[in-house]
């Protein structure tokens, strides 16, 4: 859904230029040339849009990002959400029951009141383990806030996840064996990454990699944490 979208905005101005022969420039906010997979990772991040430039014959030369506003930043992160019959937009998260992998039973209901982050995986999902490295970053960051949880369900058995930890760090709290769990939230996509309000209700929900995803979360779980 990202790319289909990102591709929509980009396919008309490509194809003009193209059709011309007209190489198109892409300029940061800062008017800094940059590369098309730069100018998809700066969109992605929600903070940047695009604007057309048009040489004085009326062609499409240049591309240039501009800074989103606050309010337009969440509309962006909005259009990328997966949709989840389970966990959409502002609706309350179904009391989702589990034990973690260190023997605590645990719900969403019990943990409301927390802004909790999710991550759905397993150990042999190269999208999962590419983005590892920053929810670690993440988790280590929150870590002394007592009102952010870490979660991370696996479809992996027990001893799969344990030997994977052995020699590989992921710093949310585990809850493995979870694959039918995860079929009846109809999880299909992994990663899949989910953020939930104190007040139980979804605010954010991406299925698969995303390059940005480090500063899409904490913008989210930020958000989350000053929700009344």
């Amino acid at each position: 859904m990202r790319t289909l979208l990102l591709m929509l905005l980009l396919v008309p101005i490509l194809s003009c230029g193209q059709q011309k022969k007209q190489e198109i420039i892409i300029k940061d906010a800062n008017n800094k040339v940059i590369s098309y997979d730069e100018m998809s990772y700066l969109l992605l991040t929600g903070d940047y849009k695009m604007q057309n430039v048009q040489n004085d014959a009326g062609e499409f030369t240049e591309i240039k990002l501009q800074k989103n506003s606050l309010e337009e930043k969440d509309a962006a992160l909005t259009a990328i959400m997966t949709p989840n019959r389970f966990f959409t937009k502002d609706v309350r998260v179904p009391n989702f029951q589990f034990t973690t992998l260190d023997g605590k039973s645990l719900s969403f209901e019990q943990l409301k009141g927390k802004v909790i982050v999710v991550n759905f995986w397993f150990t042999t999902c190269a999208p999962c383990l590419k983005e590892l490295p920053e929810l670690n970053e993440i988790a280590e960051y929150y870590k002394q806030n007592p009102n952010v949880v870490f979660l991370a369900f696996s479809t992996d058995k027990k001893e799969k996840v344990e030997l994977f930890l052995a020699k590989r760090e992921f710093n949310y709290q585990q809850v493995v064996d979870a694959e039918k769990q995860i079929e009846e939230l109809e999880i299909g996509t992994f990663p899949t990454n989910l953020i939930i309000t104190p007040q139980g209700k979804t605010q954010f929900i991406v299925g698969g990699f995303i390059p940005p995803i480090k500063s899409i979360l904490m913008y989210q779980i930020d958000k989350a944490l000053r929700i009344k």
